[in-house]
Parts: C-alpha cells; sequence; structure tokens
C-alpha cells in the first residue's frame, strides 16, 4: 500500500546581496532531490540585480513549480520569509537558503520522519559547513536530536540550524510567525515558542544541508553595537518566554557582548571553538 501524499512548499528568500552562482547552485540542488517539492516559492526581498533577475525568471520558465513573490522594496529576512509563509499552499514548510545546497535526499528523509511522527510540528537536522566555493568541509553543526534534549539545549544555544527545517504553517501562523531583529537571525525567538508553547520538535542526527559559510561568518555582519544591541532584544525576549532562567539570561548577554564587540580574529576563535563542541 502506498503512502498517501504529504505535499510540502520550499520557501526560499533572495535579495540584492546575493550571488547569481549560489542561487543556481540552491535551486539546482532542489531540483535534483528524491522527493522534490510540490512548490518552490522564491521571495525577492527588493531589487536584485539583472543577472539574478535573469537567473530567477529562467528558473520560472524551467520549473513549473517555482513561483515568484516580489517585494517592492527591501524589507529585511523575517519580512521576506513572512511573505513566503503567506504565499504558500501547503501545510508543511521547508527553508532554505539561497546560497546553500541541499543533499539529494533531504526532503525524503524528513518527510520519512514526519510520516512517523505526526505530532511534529517542528523538524531540522545537522549541517555540514563549508567554505565559500562548497570545496572545503570546514565542520559537522551536530544538534540534539529529541525533543526533551532540544529544549534543554535551547537553554544555552539556538537549537536549529535554520536552513535545514521543515514546519507546519498552521503553528508558525498560529505563533505570529518571524519576528524583525535586525541583523540577527530572527529564529531563535520563534524556535524558543514553538517549545515553550508544547508543540512537538526533533532533529534528525544527520547532516542534509550543505552551508556556505566561509570567511564572511566571522566579518562586521556579526559583530558591532547595533549586531549586538538587536542580538539583546532577542535575548530579552528568550527570557519573557520562558525559556531562560536568571542564569541562562546572563550567560547569554555576557557571551554576545564580548564576542560582538571582539575583534575579527578574536570572533573566529570563539566560533571555531563552538563547533568543536558541536
Amino acid at each position: 500500500m502506498s503512502e498517501p501524499p504529504l505535499p510540502f512548499s520550499v520557501i526560499m528568500p533572495v535579495y540584492h546581496g546575493d550571488a547569481p552562482e549560489y542561487v543556481e547552485e540552491a535551486l539546482q540542488s532542489l531540483q535534483e532531490q528524491t522527493k522534490a517539492a510540490d512548490e518552490i516559492v522564491v521571495i525577492q526581498d527588493g531589487p536584485v540585480p539583472e543577472k539574478l533577475s535573469n537567473l530567477l525568471q529562467s528558473w520560472t520558465q524551467r520549473m513549473p513549480t517555482l513561483k515568484q513573490v516580489v517585494l517592492a522594496e527591501n524589507m529585511g529576512l523575517s519580512a521576506a520569509l513572512n511573505a513566503g509563509i503567506e504565499a504558500a499552499n501547503h501545510e508543511w514548510l521547508a527553508r532554505m537558503d539561497a546560497d546553500d545546497v541541499c543533499e539529494k535526499d533531504r526532503f525524503e528523509k524528513q518527510l520519512a520522519r514526519i510520516r512517523k511522527e505526526p505530532a511534529l510540528a517542528l523538524l531540522g537536522s545537522w549541517i555540514t559547513e563549508y567554505d565559500e566555493h562548497m570545496q572545503e568541509s570546514i565542520a559537522v553543526r551536530k544538534l540534539p536530536a529529541a525533543h526533551e534534549d532540544i529544549l534543554r539545549y535551547a537553554r544555552w544555544r539556538c537549537p536549529f540550524n535554520h536552513m535545514t527545517v521543515m514546519y507546519r504553517k498552521s503553528v508558525l501562523k498560529k505563533l505570529g510567525k518571524y519576528k524583525n531583529y535586525g541583523a540577527v537571525g530572527d529564529d531563535y525567538e520563534l524556535w524558543a515558542r514553538f517549545l515553550m508553547q508544547g508543540y512537538r520538535v526533533a532533529n534528525i542526527p544527520e547532516s542534509l544541508v550543505k552551508a556556505r559559510t566561509g570567511t564572511q561568518f566571522y566579518t562586521k555582519r556579526r559583530r558591532g553595537i547595533a549586531y549586538l544591541k538587536n542580538e539583546l532584544r532577542e535575548v530579552n525576549d528568550l527570557y519573557k518566554l520562558g525559556l531562560l532562567n536568571p542564569l541562562h539570561y546572563l550567560f547569554h548577554v555576557s557571551v554576545k557582548a564580548i564576542v560582538r564587540l571582539s575583534p575579527s580574529p578574536l570572533v573566529k576563535l570563539f566560533y571555531k571553538g563552538i563547533r568543536k563542541t558541536s
């Protein structure tokens, strides 16, 4: 007896800073999936260079399941994701970054797990981090697999690799979707809402996405007063949600202040240390 269909949409934001060759690789990895998405929603966050625009138009013609949502102005990652959530037609949504690459069986394995555990509302996986050119493997970011372990881990560190998650649209809308924390990742606080509202979550203990990190991971985009202020806003919200107790709160504030205001070489050393413990 064949399994019942479990349709899902991919939501992938794209903006002017995305390299067309990286977007090409990301879309190619979606096309080559052993279980293809029923819909791919590409959210164009404001105007993009002509080369990237032409690439997206070409893929729209080549891939019938792909549709574009175009935002007139650059609204930021949170707004782009929220637009994608609203535009998607299916209950299960899969995050995808425009510069990463999915393993060919990513969705096949995630859908199998969702069928096995229908109570799940959020499912992620490990990632393998690569250099900018996807040629050198840097590290595997491993995360806890079981719900209870994820909840404990979340009090100290972000418990999901955002580019790997699949989640329920109905739950996202009930929880209020993404909040805007500026240049911060925008997702840690959302994962906390899933956890603190009692929704079941899990991680597949296997790398299903190749993530492009490289040297830019340690540069200005993750440093400075403005970044720190936005990140502390998120920490305050984690505390208000009840995920953090005073000790956790002090830990987060102290570590983030030191890292965000330190020189790039020290930031790089910090992240290397984090990778060794992941």
